[in-house]
């Protein structure tokens, strides 16, 4: 049996009742065809990465929930969905209980200046009247806080109340082409910094290939450097600690039974860039990586051991520079790209260093960027050190999170104000044969990690076994070690 999802003759265009009986039909089918579109799982990834710690969040269209509110809901964030279908809110309630919903048609919501610090929304605007819609993208642009962000998506075409068959519902759709949507969001006083057409091809009988087109924009004003979850924990430090002591034979030991998962996004984050400057090139393996690509790769490294280790890469184009971070011996705006992973809390000074490497950035390319990796808020071993090996040796706690914020403050006032930050997985893996041998070889590598040379390296040792035992009694054979990329870019110039 069909079922006629076609509007009666008294239902005016537009209306909420007519938007939502296609929904409130497919219900479920509709999430399992377009759940998965990879532009709109890329746009969540972008919104993620900027979003300040608990930010309050407006889902328009939010359907069942999935993926949309469901992941920033998973992400720490206050998400309320609105949506027209009294089905598909029914489905989010239950699938997604972190959010909240309600059944709402966004052009009846009070005005509400500045109270979200991001909204989305995902297909909900195309069985609008145009005055709707335009008004509708109007009134997103107030609702949004000073420096908030829009993450917008829907399929251009210019025509208006026109009826098309889409997933077996005849539905009366409205849009523009797709050069007019960045125009209205900033005459509504957004600032525009994407904008790209994908196309997608629906896993439903009878659809063929669908535009899509996908915006990113903000509001100006606001916190430069957002206060990200992933640069907590908060209340940060007042102060710096001081650098950590890194031995050339306490790296060696460890170095192998990393498994990096951080190396690949770095990458990914430098994938258009020619001239990359590498700061405190360490072992060589991002450097090692980067030399794989075409393009130029200088690399900084102040410890003259680790520097000799890396001179077999000027066989394959590197340049090796002797140098500390915070004055590095380079030209101005002489790279389009600087990246330092895992040396902040090396440093006498980050923030002279995170300005150097602001410095040697051309700002002017299309790709520039600063790629920063430090420890992330839930690192295991970084909580480790701090329960054991600080109060032993006197030693302030370690925050990396500290050292991600003062440096996102640092780019920005450069100019570097697209900051992103996403979490990358590396583990520690102790692969000896039972839970005594993997405390024992954990307690020596570490203790020389962290403290070679101490004088109370032995003790250290003996302070870290009672944890370690407790840990790998799990039957566990590593500890997480996971990072933060910090990625900052110069804001699109209009």
């Amino acid at each position: 049996m069909s079922v006629d999802t076609s509007p009666t003759p008294a239902e005016p265009h537009g209306s909420a009742e007519t938007a939502a009986r296609p929904f409130d039909v497919l219900g479920k089918t509709y999430e399992d065809t377009y759940a998965h579109l990879p532009a709109q799982l890329a746009a969540l990834d972008w919104l993620l990465a900027r979003l300040p710690e608990r930010a309050r969040v407006m889902d328009i269209g939010s359907g069942t929930g999935r993926p949309t509110a469901e992941r920033i809901a998973a992400a720490g964030h206050a998400v309320t969905g609105y949506d027209v279908s009294r089905t598909m809110v029914e489905l989010a309630r239950t699938q997604v209980p972190a959010a909240r919903f309600e059944l709402a048609d966004v052009r009846t919501l009070p005005d509400a200046p500045g109270t979200w610090d991001a909204i989305t929304a995902f297909f909900p605007l195309l069985q609008m009247p145009r005055a709707d819609l335009d008004a509708t993208l109007a009134r997103i642009a107030d609702w949004l806080s000073p420096g908030g962000l829009f993450v917008f998506a829907t399929v251009p075409f210019d025509a208006e109340d026109e009826p098309i068959q889409w997933m077996g519902q005849t539905i009366r759709s409205t849009s523009y082409p797709a050069e007019v949507f960045p125009r209205l969001l900033r005459r509504a006083g957004l600032e525009v910094v994407h904008e790209r057409i994908s196309v997608f091809h629906p896993d439903f009988p009878g659809m063929g290939e669908e535009e899509h087109l996908f915006i990113y924009a903000y509001k100006p004003g606001g916190p430069v450097v957002p206060a990200h979850a992933l640069a907590g924990p908060y209340p940060l430090p007042a102060s710096y600690r001081g650098p950590h002591e890194l031995a050339q034979q306490g790296w060696v030991n460890m170095e192998a039974r990393f498994e990096r998962h951080d190396i690949e996004p770095v990458l990914a984050a430098l994938s258009g860039n020619s001239r990359v400057l590498d700061v405190g090139g360490g072992s060589g393996a991002v450097v090692s990586a980067l030399a794989t690509r075409p393009g130029r790769v200088t690399t900084v490294e102040p410890h003259a051991a680790r520097e000799e280790s890396m001179r077999h890469l000027t066989a394959r184009g590197v340049r090796v520079l002797s140098g500390r971070a915070e004055q590095l011996p380079v030209d101005d705006r002489s790279f389009d790209a600087a990246v330092a992973t895992w040396v902040l809390h090396y440093t006498d000074d980050p923030e002279a260093a995170v300005a150097e490497m602001a410095r040697a950035v051309d700002m002017s390319r299309p790709e520039a960027k600063v790629v920063l990796v430090q420890g992330a808020p839930d690192n295991e071993l970084i909580g480790l050190w701090n329960r054991i090996c600080a109060p032993l040796t006197g030693e302030a706690p370690d925050h990396q999170g500290y050292l991600l914020s003062r440096a996102a403050g640092v780019l920005a006032r450069h100019g570097f104000t697209d900051l992103a930050f996403t979490r990358a997985h590396v583990d520690v893996v102790f692969p000896e044969d039972g839970p005594e041998a993997r405390s024992q070889a954990a307690a020596s590598a570490l203790a020389a990690f962290w403290n070679t040379g101490h004088p109370r390296l032995a003790d250290l040792r003996e302070a870290l076994l009672p944890e370690l035992r407790a840990h790998f009694a799990t039957g566990t054979d590593r500890f997480t070690d996971d990072a933060v990329l910090l990625v900052a870019r110069p804001r699109p110039a209009r």
